[in-house]
């Protein structure tokens, strides 16, 4: 330890273990074991990148913590390349170049011994005397090992600014040499282009590089990512008032410097205020060309090549083929199906969406109908086309979107022409891609919305289906008769009595003939929650039901964080199922080989999307790649690509919308009560095929129930449908 300005003091040795750490903020508290010393401290501050295991340098003071007594406060952190033969081996083992794994890093290090870091930097070509090392992966290694160097230049000047290692990584693949330029010139650039890094990321480099905070440079910046924000809370727009209060709230400065930069932002039209309401401007347009499309679209002649007087005898003529026998509102739907340019098919499970969506696809077949069947989800596509037995696409499939471009071939000057497109899940689509699809069709199209309103809406801006149905501007069919399982599910009855805001049924007296596919496990300590969920997981429903609890099974949680939360329990079942050694570290997150995992975003050049669930199949070290098989597919991930996913043994209920399980396992406590609303836990239940498990309290089911905020967007397409 040495003494040096300002009372710092430097500590050198190896971070030992984590006790504790916050995956946003990157607040650690850990033990470390100084060097030649026999002896741990415990450390406390900010460390995103630093891993058990390595040797750094840490900057700081020792303060007396009076509950946990003496702590090391970091202040900074430096890591030191290894000088030992062993630490060399294992620095270069690590997965930090490209061509260089654990096998290719003791060959290098046992022939080049304490000089291995030389030859690196100065003659790196000496690795042909070493068998294994051909010139293709000299080169690779060669080009990465430069690729370090420049990202250690960048990562000393930015570590002055607070930016951890992997969003250093992040911003040098963006920008490359220009890093340090685009940072001082603009830093609040990042948070539009590096994926990860919000406005309070690029405001905290801001600050540190001398932008002051009243800077109208940095208030443009702030409204825009707060809009942002709120449109990614699903707002198209936000009252202003509330707009000017909260800003002022966030960025500290004065209501009259707020309202002068909305005036810039308003005649530069990146924000539009009309009628008190601020809006993103493209948000704007994306509500706007909805209304107009789909007023267009109605208002264009229906050309039919269907004989409306014979549609009666031909449904007749499907159900004694299928010997299926449809009721009055059945038909009632088809037949506006036939006869409607734009209809809305909306319902729970088990009221038939399907089975009347088969026999309208019969008949437009047998009448020579060109027909599209599409969804706004990978999954949802999936199952459509199971349904129906016909082909079904993403909506960005069937635009033809061009990922390096980020636009769509088809558009409002390259039509895409269909008699009728059938789009299913219409609950998911938001504004922006609504927006999209509209634009690529003929007005001659017959549009069939199919969907359940009732559902958590879209994740991104807007309540499309909603305010469409609300405006009543078009006809909607509202199926509310339960036909699945000939109405003995106690999944669907109970959906139906949370969806109407009746407390649901938990205790049944199940009969022999009885469809067992809903119970409710009474529990209100968190703990005893989380081990029940254990239980259940790997023992119970498996042993009962024949269910695997990793591909059959999904536990869905209403909140992330807490004993309670997603971030936890994927924790805690990871320990229990997965102890391979073969593993990925990033922050406090262990991505190891066969974990299941989530994809947390579109990824249209990987054709991977936000919601799809996989197991991690291999982890390649010397190429710093991992894939994962999402069963359709294996697609192959970078090491800084481990933002993109999550693991996902237990999703959040908004990311499970569309997808379906055999079986769910929801824990609901009052703990949870900020996310707690009525669609939330009745899009939770309605996830399951075959059985659905409920543990928690009756007090948080409860709340659900009483608490409807699904309509509580700003959001302003139903009246512009009006």
């Amino acid at each position: 330890m040495n003494q040096i300005q300002n009372a710092q003091i430097k500590l050198k040795g190896i971070l030992e273990r984590i006790i504790f750490k916050n995956s946003e903020t990157g607040y650690t508290v850990a033990k470390f074991k100084l060097d030649n010393e026999n002896k741990t401290e415990t450390v406390f501050g900010t460390m995103f990148e630093v891993n058990p295991g390595e040797h750094v340098e840490l900057v700081g003071e020792f303060i007396n913590n009076p509950k946990y007594g003496r702590q090391f406060k970091i202040n900074n952190i430096n890591i030191i390349p290894p000088a030992t033969i062993e630490g060399i081996e294992k620095y270069l083992g690590s997965g930090l170049i490209k061509g260089i794994g654990p096998v290719m890093a003791k060959r290098i290090v046992s022939y080049f011994k304490e000089k291995t870091l030389e030859i690196l930097d100065k003659d790196i070509n000496k690795l042909k005397e070493i068998n294994g090392f051909g010139v293709k992966r000299i080169s690779l290694i060669k080009e990465e090992w430069k690729k370090q160097a420049k990202v250690k230049d960048i990562m000393i000047f930015l570590q002055s600014l607070e930016i951890t290692p992997a969003y250093a990584k992040k911003i040098y693949n963006k920008y490359g040499d220009n890093s340090i330029k685009i940072i001082k010139e603009n830093p609040y650039r990042l948070c539009d282009e590096i994926f990860g890094i919000g406005f309070k990321i690029a405001d905290k480099i801001a600050k540190n590089a001398g932008i002051s905070k009243d800077s109208v440079f940095r208030i443009k910046s702030g409204i825009i990512y707060m809009l942002e924000q709120l449109q990614e809370a699903g707002h198209c727009y936000f009252p202003y008032e509330m707009l000017l209060e909260q800003a002022k709230d966030f960025l500290d400065v004065e209501i009259s410097d707020i309202e002068k930069t909305l005036n810039i932002l308003n005649k530069k039209k990146d924000i539009l205020i009309i009628d008190d309401k601020v809006y993103l401007f493209d948000t704007y347009n994306d509500e706007t060309t909805v209304a107009n499309e789909l007023i267009k679209l109605k208002n264009e002649p229906l050309i039919s090549k269907l004989n409306l007087i014979n549609i009666e005898n031909k449904i007749k003529e499907i159900s004694k083929i299928n010997k299926i026998i449809i009721d009055d509102d059945q038909l009632e739907a088809i037949k506006n199906a036939i006869t409607e340019k734009i209809l809305i098919i909306t319902g729970s499970p088990g009221t038939g969406k399907s089975t009347i969506l088969n026999y309208i696809l019969k008949i437009f077949e047998a009448e020579n109908i060109n027909v599209k069947l599409t969804a706004p989800t990978g999954r949802a596509a999936k199952r459509l086309s199971e349904t129906t037995g016909k082909e079904a696409k993403t909506i960005h499939r069937l635009l033809e979107y061009n990922p390096k471009s980020d636009t769509f071939s088809k558009n409002k000057n390259s039509k895409l022409f269909c008699d009728a497109l059938i789009i299913d899940e219409a609950s998911m689509i938001d504004i922006k891609l609504m927006k999209s699809l509209l634009n690529a069709l003929d007005y001659k199209t017959k549009i069939i919305f199919v969907g359940d309103v009732d559902q958590l809406p879209s994740v991104g801006p807007g309540n499309v289906l909603s305010d469409i149905i609300n405006s009543k501007a078009f006809r909607v069919i509202r199926l509310n008769k339960i036909y699945r399982q000939f109405g003995k599910s106690k999944i669907i009855y109970n959906a139906h009595r949370i969806r109407d805001g009746i407390y649901p049924k938990l205790d049944f007296d199940y009969k022999m003939d009885d469809i067992n596919d809903f119970y409710f496990i009474e529990k209100s300590d968190q703990e005893d929650v989380v081990n029940t969920i254990l239980k259940m997981l790997f023992k119970n429903l498996p042993n009962k039901f024949g269910f695997d609890p990793l591909k059959d099974i999904q536990v869905l949680v209403p909140v992330n964080k807490g004993i309670v939360g997603v971030d936890n329990l994927n924790f805690r079942i990871q320990e229990k199922f997965n102890n391979n050694f073969k593993k990925i570290i990033r922050g406090n997150t262990e991505f190891r080989l066969n974990d299941k995992v989530i994809q947390l975003k579109n990824d249209y050049e990987k054709d991977v999307y936000n919601g799809d669930i996989g197991f991690i199949k291999d982890i390649d070290f010397e190429l710093q790649e991992f894939k994962i098989d999402f069963g359709d597919k294996i697609v192959a991930y970078n090491f800084y690509d481990t933002d993109e996913i999550n693991l996902s043994y237990a999703i959040s209920i908004h990311k499970s919308q569309g997808s379906e399980f055999k079986c769910v396992i929801v824990p609901i406590l009052t703990s949870h009560y900020m996310l707690l609303q009525r669609n939330l836990l009745y899009t939770a239940i309605t996830r399951a095929k075959e059985l659905a498990v409920l543990i928690g309290s009756k007090k948080a089911i409860g709340m659900a129930v009483s608490k409807n905020d699904a309509e509580n967007r700003f959001t302003s397409l139903k009246q512009m449908l009006n």
